[in-house]
């Protein structure tokens, strides 16, 4: 899926204009058992929520970032996206991480979004998401994993 009401993930196939793009959530897994560390998603140009699943991170889509001139449509959450920092030990295991939010201005270019909405909207979309296995971050971005994860 794709657009600026594509921000949830949902168990099952999404599809764009009748091109299947997959389940994320299945395809995210997948890969994490077949020995993936961390999964770093792409494609919706929104921001999505991340989980942990076995003690791996998961972030569905970092929305958009930079965007080359006027190629993307940086307007309400489309302008948005974040800077994902992930500390991984030797064997894979996820040792600590941050989220920074970011904006794009009218001409594509990034900067640190002070108001943080991105943060904001990922700290949502983990509690309805991943209500269970959501990816726990506080004010500052730190993110940590939920109990049991």
């Amino acid at each position: 899926a794709e657009g600026a009401d594509k921000t949830r993930v949902k168990p099952g196939t999404e599809m764009f204009f009748g091109e299947n793009r997959g389940d994320p959530i299945r395809f995210s897994r997948t890969v994490i058992d077949a020995g993936a560390d961390l999964v770093i998603g792409h494609g919706p140009h929104v921001l999505r929520g991340m989980e942990f699943y076995k003690g791996r991170l998961i972030a569905y889509s970092l929305g958009n970032f930079a965007g080359g001139g006027k190629s993307l449509n940086s307007s309400g959450r489309l302008g948005w996206g974040g800077v994902l920092k992930v500390s991984l030990t030797a064997d894979g295991t996820f040792a600590g991480g941050t989220f920074t939010s970011t904006v794009m201005n009218g001409v594509g270019r990034p900067s640190v979004d002070r108001q943080n909405r991105g943060l904001g909207l990922v700290r949502d979309l983990n509690r309805s998401d991943f209500p269970d296995t959501g990816a726990k971050l506080d004010g500052t971005g730190k993110i940590t994993a939920p109990a049991g994860g």
